[in-house]
């Protein structure tokens, strides 16, 4: 098996650091812009080859994952098309997939692409922070293109299930609506809180130097990278506004009882989310 990676951060160190474990002997080349990840990646046994521009070392790949951010990864599909090979699929690891399909769509319709997303992730990125226990367990979201038949997802879907992955197939409008509800929106609660914090903190700045536990991890992932929340929340800007409006909704309706002391309101609020909260799988 040959596997290309378009980009060699943090997810795509860990899938390529996964693939090495699973399959020692898979040949590997990956891409990247900087040099560091691709020397230590060589150096680590993880790749067997590595370019720091788009040519023929992805000739004859079995899989090729597009891993830098929304757009970046768009802009890298007219360069693979020449080293895309009859049987190739071309995956990426996006945080949005409507914008990535549409592009596929207009770009090349006929290859074989499969969107996916692991849901997995830290707050520290790049290479040197990747773990091929990072994508253990998690969830993967698939979704197929018209170009991928059936037996290219079905090969797909194997590959990241020896990954220790469990993959779920939706549509990429669904894709982008669920996870603009359980991680984009988050991110931007965290964001905000933080910005809050830091505008009303004392002059001692006592606020910053006493956040203990709680805030720490409701705003761990305020941590992330700025450049890839700020073209995520523009890739998913119509599903994350409505999913804002409704948050923004829920808040007002809990500053309403507040104001109002009414903790009978409050509590039932809090029950039902505690109930559900408890029922995630951990």
């Amino acid at each position: 098996m040959k596997v290309g990676f378009v980009s060699l951060g943090l997810i795509g160190g860990s899938i390529a650091m996964a693939i090495r474990k699973k399959y020692p002997d898979a040949e590997i080349v990956a891409y990247n812009r900087s040099a560091e990840p691709l020397e230590r990646a060589l150096s680590d046994g993880v790749i067997n080859a590595s370019t720091r521009v788009i040519d023929d070392s992805f000739s004859g790949c079995d899989y090729i994952f597009l891993c830098a951010p929304v757009e970046t990864n768009i802009s890298f599909i007219s360069g693979l098309l020449p080293y895309i090979a009859d049987g190739t699929v071309l995956t990426d690891v996006g945080s949005t997939k409507g914008n990535i399909h549409e592009a596929v769509s207009r770009i090349a319709p006929d290859i074989r692409f499969i969107g996916g997303h692991p849901m997995a992730g830290r707050e520290k990125s790049s290479y040197f922070n990747a773990s091929d226990e990072l994508i253990k367990g998690c969830y993967y979201f698939v979704t197929p293109s018209e170009g991928a038949d059936k037996n290219d997802t079905e090969r797909f879907e194997q590959l990241i299930t020896s990954l220790g992955c469990r993959p779920i197939i939706v549509e990429p409008a669904r894709h982008d609506f669920i996870v603009g509800a359980i991680s984009h929106v988050p991110h931007m609660a965290a964001y905000t809180l933080v910005k809050l914090v830091q505008d009303e903190d004392t002059p001692e700045e006592y606020m910053r130097v006493t956040a203990a536990g709680g805030f720490k991890d409701i705003t761990r992932v305020a941590s992330s990278d700025p450049t890839m929340w700020e073209e995520i929340c523009l890739a998913n800007k119509d599903n994350l506004t409505e999913l804002m409006d409704k948050y923004i909704e829920k808040l007002i309706e809990v500053r309403k009882h507040i104001a109002e002391g009414n903790g009978k309101a409050l509590y039932g609020i809090f029950k039902e989310a505690k109930e559900y909260r408890d029922s995630m799988i951990r």
